[in-house]
């Protein structure tokens, strides 16, 4: 299967595969950088470009920018400016998460699309980012209408047996769609790559700014101190109590807790959003005499975004997205590949296309099977 590849890149998988199991399992990300049409600019024209270059999460490319450019004028944001992306970056996450869960994982499963919640933020969100008491309505009214009202226990404690019965009554759609997933998605894509934790972002700016400037390629292969983290919803929702007491009875994370995580952290938003609770900020930087690097938690997982600037503008502009951590040569895409087993090639790829779904490329991808 070949995949249309847009503007945005792509990612590349190459499975080697005997007829039963996979032999060996390439993973490369191919994602353009923006510095070749930034480079002799201004900031204002990088703030122009870089959101519509990535339309996927656009706000959070947007924020990265503007927090580049107030940490290279003023050695970082204020709070007002803080609060504002915080805010930008909620709801953009909350729309992320009703588009794989209301679209496109019912579509994988044949199950009826639910775009109901996802087309009334879609139609308010400028509303919505004005007008806190309408955002808290639809927020509350969304979670209802997705979790419904019992047996929720598992939304906040390590209660298994409360997630089963909730899945077994099906008192709404998403609990429909996660009963017919988790048989489907569970043991599937096990990795054995670290989860990154959301308290170590401004130790990993600090630490990858010198890798940006002195390293071309880093953006192809990142790593922090030799490690390849796993980054996004699991990685932040890894302390919910319910989620750690899973990862710890299995250890490999798999498919089906990376869509749960998903869901957990969907639930969590919502809920603050309705209860009128500022978004919190995961948002760190590091500057040096000409250069500046930012990194932000999105809805995918870590941003990262670097500068390097002079009198003249613009003379080097890199981004790592999630997506160059998940789909590393060496990363959790490419390990749960390895684990594959699958007696024909149409079962083949559809256990890869659950996985990659799961791991949420902010790119589409190009698969290629070689019969080893």
């Amino acid at each position: 299967m070949t995949t249309a590849i847009p503007a945005e890149g792509r990612v590349e998988l190459r499975i080697e595969w005997d007829g039963h199991a996979v032999q060996r399992a390439e993973v490369r990300s191919r994602r353009p950088q923006p510095g070749a049409l930034l480079v002799g600019r201004t900031s204002e024209h990088a703030q122009a470009v870089i959101p519509r270059l990535y339309s996927l999460c656009g706000d959070a490319q947007s924020v990265a920018v503007d927090a580049l450019d107030a940490v290279l004028r003023m050695g970082g944001p204020d709070d007002a400016g803080l609060a504002e992306w915080a805010e930008r970056i909620r709801l953009e996450n909350i729309r992320e998460h009703l588009w794989r869960l209301g679209l496109d994982w019912p579509r994988a499963v044949g199950d009826p699309q639910q775009p109901g919640p996802l087309r009334e933020l879609l139609g308010a969100r400028t509303r919505f980012a004005a007008d806190r008491q309408a955002a808290a309505d639809w927020a509350g009214a969304t979670f209802t209408g997705l979790f419904g009202r019992e047996h929720l226990t598992w939304l906040e404690n390590p209660a298994p047996e409360s997630l089963a019965q909730w899945l077994n009554a099906g008192p709404t759609a998403l609990a429909a769609l996660l009963a017919r997933l988790q048989p489907r998605l569970t043991g599937l894509g096990r990795s054995r790559r670290p989860l990154f934790r959301a308290g170590d972002l401004q130790a990993m700016v600090h630490a990858v700014l010198p890798r940006l400037r002195s390293d071309p390629d880093f953006h192809w292969r990142p790593d922090w101190d030799g490690q390849v983290f796993e980054m996004g919803p699991l990685a932040r929702q890894a302390v919910h109590p319910l989620v750690a007491a899973m990862l710890e009875r299995q250890r490999e994370p798999d498919s089906w807790l990376r869509v749960l995580a998903r869901v957990l952290e969907l639930g969590r938003a919502l809920h603050s959003l309705s209860e009128a609770v500022p978004a919190g900020h995961d948002l760190a930087w590091q500057s040096g005499d000409d250069e500046a690097a930012v990194g932000l938690e999105m809805v995918r997982g870590v941003l990262l975004h670097w500068v390097r600037a002079g009198p003249d503008g613009i003379r080097d502009y890199r981004i790592v997205a999630p997506t160059e951590w998940n789909f590393h040569p060496e990363g959790p895409a490419q390990q749960a590949l390895m684990q594959l087993q699958a007696q024909d090639e149409e079962r083949l790829r559809e256990a890869v296309t659950l996985q990659v779904m799961a791991l949420d490329p902010c790119v589409q991808y190009e698969l290629e099977i070689v019969h080893a």
